[in-house]
């Protein structure tokens, strides 16, 4: 079996130190002892322009220079993101354009030569047509999308083709959803034979397996299943490869038109227009809130390129594009008061930079607060938590712990 591991690692902007040195120890190093430790292996690695700027600015160079020596060992394939990781299809094309090219600023001042990515890779898989478009405009050769974009239903994919992006000419890599979210959601480390057991059973992945998740799965939310997947990754009986890769091996090729989604994706949200329910909610009103102050203050920046505090501005606003901030007023499951209340305030005060009466924009983040702290307030939030994982039927981790409510 050919297996193409794809990694996403990320942390998001001003992250508690204490946060990133316990998933340092606990997955980054892991990773790359393993990588370093058998020379066959290959993984595809996205590293995002927000992490690279921690670990520099945290003393964890070391994580950096290992990764830059894998790369160009070519056990390693970077790839391009936005700097920040927002959901790319929700903000304006312009600020996408800028999110892109400020990670292949950030990564190639670090990583130097050994950047040179092929392919890119849209935080939370969160696709459109339109992204392709503008992916294809800034020359990457491929872009990774959950498996539901191709035809928005789940175990509709052929995993033995090549997939090219109808009208556009990008190729487009689909991860396999079940067997990449083993890693994510079973309850324990299962045995070895238990994870191939599973892959055949699934029947869609006996000859390329291609899989993607959240570096941070392993060792990190998943304590012990960076030893699992390196006992997986290094059966006499697998060969690893990264994505470009396994491009070249497919002899099929076949045109497809993928919808707009996510890697959370579910087939009827797909179908109904809903694809990026963790981040734009169509019935949550606190996202709705957010999005309304997110985009006053886009155009309160974009039209004061003359003011004294602009480039502070943009800089604050950079890093405000995040998806965080979306992803815990989601209350699916996740939800965080005090992150709301942070990322509002953070946002609110890079309004002040630029503008004396910004009674209108407070006005909104008010509004935000307040039903936030109503939700929380009467249990709403674990209502529609508890819904949600019902509906879901498996269970999350964060940083190494069961999520309940």
């Amino acid at each position: 079996m050919y297996w193409a591991n794809f990694f996403h690692i990320y942390q998001p902007p001003n992250w508690p130190l204490k946060i990133i040195l316990k998933v340092a120890h606990e997955s980054y190093r892991p990773i790359l002892k393993t990588l370093e430790k058998n020379k066959k292996l290959r993984i595809t690695l996205n590293i995002s322009g927000s992490l690279t700027e921690q670990l520099v600015e945290h003393k964890l160079t070391d994580i950096v220079k290992r990764i830059k020596i894998l790369a160009f060992k070519k056990q390693i394939e970077l790839t391009g993101t936005a700097c920040y990781h927002p959901i790319l299809p929700l903000i304006p094309a312009k600020e996408a354009i800028r999110q892109i090219k400020l990670n292949d600023y950030i990564n190639k001042k670090y990583f130097g030569r050994a950047y040179r990515p092929k392919g890119f890779f849209p935080p939370e898989m969160g696709y459109s047509p339109e992204l392709a478009k503008i992916v294809n405009r800034l020359k990457y050769q491929w872009i990774i999308m959950d498996e539901i974009a191709a035809y928005g239903k789940l175990e509709k994919i052929n995993f033995n083709h090549k997939y090219i992006i109808k009208g556009v000419g990008l190729k487009a890599v689909f991860r396999n959803r079940a067997v990449s979210d083993y890693f994510s959601f079973h309850s324990q480390a299962n045995h070895p034979e238990k994870f191939w057991e599973f892959v055949h059973k699934e029947k869609r992945s006996s000859e390329y397996l291609i899989t993607a998740m959240d570096g941070e799965n392993l060792g990190h939310h998943r304590l012990g299943f960076d030893k699992f997947w390196t006992e997986l990754a290094t059966e006499k009986n697998v060969k690893t490869l990264t994505i470009s890769e396994l491009l070249n091996k497919y002899q099929t090729k076949e045109t497809v038109n993928p919808k707009k989604s996510s890697w959370s994706s579910r087939n009827f949200e797909v179908n109904k227009n809903n694809p990026y329910i963790l981040w734009q909610g169509a019935n949550n009103s606190i996202h709705h809130l957010q999005w309304k102050l997110l985009n006053e203050v886009i155009q309160l920046v974009n039209k004061n390129k003359q003011h004294f505090n602009y480039y502070k501005a943009r800089a604050l606003l950079d890093r405000r594009l995040a998806s965080d901030q979306f992803w815990w007023a989601s209350a699916k499951p996740w939800w965080s008061l005090a992150i709301i209340k942070k990322k509002t305030k953070e946002i609110l005060y890079l309004a002040s930079l630029l503008e004396k009466n910004i009674q209108p924009i407070a006005s909104i983040a008010d509004s935000i607060i307040r039903q936030s702290k109503k939700w929380q307030q009467t249990n709403k939030f674990k209502t529609i938590a508890d819904n949600y994982l019902a509906s879901q039927k498996e269970i999350r981790y964060i940083g190494g712990k069961k999520i309940n409510f």
